[in-house]
């Protein structure tokens, strides 16, 4: 539906590019639950010209941003606040030692019961527990058999503890987890996870599955470092999943690079006209349009229109940073409209037919009519 509105939207932009008043906001209309299909009449559809808008109201509009909540996860101190410790499992190999006494010395692997086997002892469950937990279990069991008991226990290898990372990442990845913590980011880029490189395949957003709850994260967030919060050390069993890119900004019409750019870049609107780079001869440097979705309201709709036809008002356009979801559109001027009319009419018609073999084989330099 979305994209409905958005066509019907160009349309009727192109259509006033050589139309008086366009400048003017128009009636409001006032939302209205639909059933079925919307249609632009129901659509609020606000135009802010940016050449009029002082500093800071372009600076409202900047931090006018979209409040993503569910994707902070400092809010949850679970997360956050949580102190790493690696937890014994199935496969781990960790060494006893008793001091004066060699009955137990030895390596044992923790079976799929999570279970070692002690001599003499017999089998006692460890996995689940931190090195210091399960030290304390083997000694109220130990002590049973041995004397104020000195016991040892260290981890020799570490086979159990994981975490994973998959998605839209450069390498999906199976993190061996051992005695060292290991961060978010840390993880990410070790997954070639690179929040600038432009690629809509891989992503920024995603979510963690821990101890079989699911919570919304953002790894530029973390990336970025503006709160210690967001980069939080990962846990045995953690399931990192990056979502595809789905925050770009779309850019349509006369530029020479049409397409998906993303904001984590830092866009203004001068600069993403710059990158996609403005076809000079075809644009209308008159009606460059920003069409941004009010996400407050239901069916509200916001258009800025810069013009640059003087190129002092590129310096407003610097100004103005571009959003997620933000769609860019530079229509063509009504020569170029006329032209491409005129194209499409040619192969249909009569018109100019005398002067075909002109146009085909071009002019003959002998030919008397021909002047420089």
């Amino acid at each position: 539906m979305r994209f409905i509105i958005f066509f019907v939207i160009i349309t009727l932009l192109n259509s006033c590019t050589k139309t008086p008043g366009i400048n003017k906001n128009p009636s409001k209309q006032n939302p209205k639950t639909i059933l079925s299909e919307n249609s632009i009449n129901e659509v609020e559809i606000n135009i802010i010209p940016l050449n009029e808008l002082t500093d800071s109201q372009i600076e409202f509009y900047n931090k006018k941003k979209i409040q993503e909540f569910d994707h902070k996860i400092k809010k949850f101190e679970n997360i956050y606040d949580y102190k790493y410790k690696y937890i014994l499992g199935t496969s781990d190999s960790v060494s006893v030692k008793l001091s004066d006494i060699e009955d137990l010395n030895g390596s044992y692997i923790i079976d799929q019961e999570g279970k070692i086997d002690l001599p003499f002892v017999g089998k006692i469950k460890i996995d689940g527990f931190a090195l210091d937990q399960a030290q304390q279990v083997l000694y109220k069991k130990i002590k049973k058999y041995y004397k104020n008991p000195d016991l040892q226990v260290e981890i020799e290898e570490y086979n159990s503890s994981k975490a994973y990372i998959v998605g839209a990442v450069q390498t999906q990845t199976t993190l061996n987890l051992n005695q060292e913590p290991v961060k978010l980011i840390e993880a990410a880029i070790n997954a070639g996870f690179n929040p600038g490189s432009g690629n809509k395949n891989f992503g920024t957003k995603g979510i963690l599955r821990r101890d079989n709850k699911v919570y919304k994260i953002n790894l530029e967030n973390a990336y970025k470092n503006v709160d210690d919060k967001e980069n939080f050390y990962l846990k045995k069993n953690d399931v990192i999943f990056v979502d595809r890119n789905s925050d770009a900004i779309h850019v349509f019409g006369e530029v020479i690079k049409p397409g998906i750019y993303y904001p984590n870049l830092g866009y203004s609107l001068t600069e993403l006209i710059s990158t996609s780079g403005l076809n000079q001869l075809t644009a209308n440097a008159n009606k460059i349009y920003v069409i941004r979705e009010n996400y407050n309201k239901f069916l509200s709709v916001s258009i800025f229109q810069l013009s640059i036809e003087d190129p002092v008002n590129l310096i407003v356009g610097r100004k103005f940073n571009l959003q997620s979801k933000d769609i860019v559109y530079i229509p063509a001027s009504g020569i170029v409209k006329w032209n491409r009319i005129i194209s499409l009419l040619l192969p249909q018609t009569d018109l100019f037919k005398s002067y075909n073999p002109i146009i085909q084989d071009g002019a003959s330099v002998g030919s008397s009519n021909v002047t420089e």
